[in-house]
């Protein structure tokens, strides 16, 4: 009998509760990171950049329905010249639920700051806005050469 109680007690300390998982908790202002801004040198209004982001979000609330809210910013430092983006919802609007993916996101007519320059390095800065207006962290590109 004293041998079953021993057995009993280390079994039952030997054995654990398991505690329900639950995914780790993303933060409900977006973060953003460069992937990739391709090619690294373009002709002055006739070739395009293109810029790959991704992006976590903990609620879901990047995009809009509204074509008139601009929340994907891409700026030009040399000026700075910023251009806006929409962005369709990236998931549906009545729910809270974190999402990750990647935007790609083309830039054309760029130009010489300096026209009688042979060449030019431009650096971009990236940032994202989502419905609740919490802004992304901001992400800088390698510099681009703009030939005229």
């Amino acid at each position: 009998m004293r041998r079953l109680t021993v057995f009993l007690c280390v079994f039952c300390l030997a054995c654990k509760k398991e505690e329900p998982y639950t995914p780790q908790q993303l933060s409900p202002v977006p973060a953003i990171e460069l992937i990739s801004v391709n090619p690294a040198s373009v002709r002055q209004l006739t070739d395009t950049l293109v810029f790959v982001i991704s992006y976590t979000d903990g609620d879901g609330d990047l995009g809009d329905y509204h074509a008139d809210s601009l929340s994907l910013w891409i700026t030009d430092l040399r000026f700075p010249l910023t251009i806006r983006y929409h962005i369709p919802p990236l998931a549906p609007a009545e729910t809270s639920i974190p999402i990750t993916g990647e935007l790609r996101a083309v830039l054309s007519g760029i130009i010489l700051k300096d026209e009688q320059a042979t060449s030019e390095q431009a650096v971009f800065t990236i940032r994202l806005k989502d419905r609740a207006g919490h802004w992304s962290n901001e992400v800088f590109s390698p510099p681009i050469v703009i030939l005229p």
